[in-house]
């Protein structure tokens, strides 16, 4: 059974694998530990008894808040973990009392934009040749979590 949960430090080699499973750039393990040590983010996993199968971050200044991450294994999507993990974040900007909370997505991905939308997030922008392996524009969406 799959549990969104806060990631704890133990969580790290799986989320690196998730991000190796599922992006041409990966945040690198440095990157990910830095996200630990950030007072002002926050770290959510998917998880599968112990397996990290998923995850998803937020990093916040003053009242704003940036979604760092969403990813989930191939095997476990159409689950509703990436709603689940989008929840936990919007949540905890909510907790935060966050006035917004904003996150990029690539334009192709239809499944993504869908679940953005029907949590309340709308777009705001676009971002040109934001992504890379294959270059595409980003769209940037934005909620207020309250």
């Amino acid at each position: 059974m799959t549990a969104v949960i806060r990631a704890e430090r133990r969580h790290l080699a799986g989320i690196r694998a998730v991000e190796e499973a599922c992006f041409s750039h990966p945040w690198s393990m440095a990157s990910l530990e830095q996200e630990f040590e950030n007072g002002r983010s926050a770290l959510f996993v998917a998880v599968d008894g112990e397996a990290v199968v998923g995850w998803a971050g937020l990093t916040y200044v003053l009242d704003e808040g940036s979604v760092s991450d969403i990813a989930v294994l191939p095997a476990y999507r159409g689950q509703g973990l990436g709603r689940a993990l989008t929840e936990a974040l919007l949540g905890e900007a909510r907790r935060l009392a966050l006035a917004c909370l904003l996150l990029e997505v690539r334009v192709s991905n239809a499944a993504a934009v869908s679940l953005y939308r029907s949590l309340g997030f709308a777009e705001v922008g676009r971002r040109p040749r934001f992504y890379e392996d294959p270059r595409e524009d980003a769209l940037l969406m934005r909620a207020a979590p309250a």
